[in-house]
């Protein structure tokens, strides 16, 4: 349950910096893209259905306050939190290369489908002017939070499981 509390006020802390502090804080107009660091991270750390869910999440709430397809930034989400968490379930979770690897490969994903998207609804702009002036800096700034953002996540999250092992396996002394 407290899981779930944080992981909802993480989401509401995350809306509110990419809707204030981000904008405020962006280079050649460009804001990273927070929302996907911290999926990709959640999926790494905590496996494909709960990244997915998480993604699921981050991606309804960027729809509900600024998406141009409804759903869009929601099924985005889901996938790149299931894409990030199905194969890592095993990996050596304090490995920050890896995660830095992997923002990086879903950020020019993510970017790449949301061009497509929105040239086939008539907002696309051309190809190499997009590539030079948003995917590729959006891309540079999202991969240079990525680790920082990563350890932070990564610290927190084991934090949380060592208190829900804690009070899940807690003996109880009825003395």
């Amino acid at each position: 349950m407290l899981r779930i509390v944080l992981l909802a006020a993480l989401i509401l802390v995350d809306f509110v910096a990419r809707t204030t502090i981000w904008p405020e804080l962006a280079i050649v107009g460009v804001t990273p893209d927070t929302a996907l660091i911290l999926i990709v991270s959640y999926g790494m750390l905590r496996g494909d259905i709960e990244g997915a869910l998480f993604g699921l999440a981050m991606g309804f709430m960027t729809d509900l306050f600024g998406g141009t397809v409804f759903g869009f930034y929601a099924l985005l989400g889901f996938a790149a939190g299931y894409i990030s968490g199905k194969p890592f379930r095993s990996f050596f979770k304090d490995n920050y290369f890896l995660p830095f690897l992997i923002v990086l490969l879903m950020v020019l994903a993510y970017q790449l489908l949301v061009y497509v998207t929105h040239l086939m609804i008539g907002d696309g702009v051309g190809f190499w002017f997009y590539l030079h002036a948003m995917m590729l800096p959006k891309t540079v700034y999202t991969v240079a939070l990525a680790i920082p953002f990563y350890t932070l996540f990564h610290f927190c999250n084991a934090r949380l499981e060592a208190f829900e092992r804690r009070t899940l396996f807690e003996e109880k002394n009825d003395d």
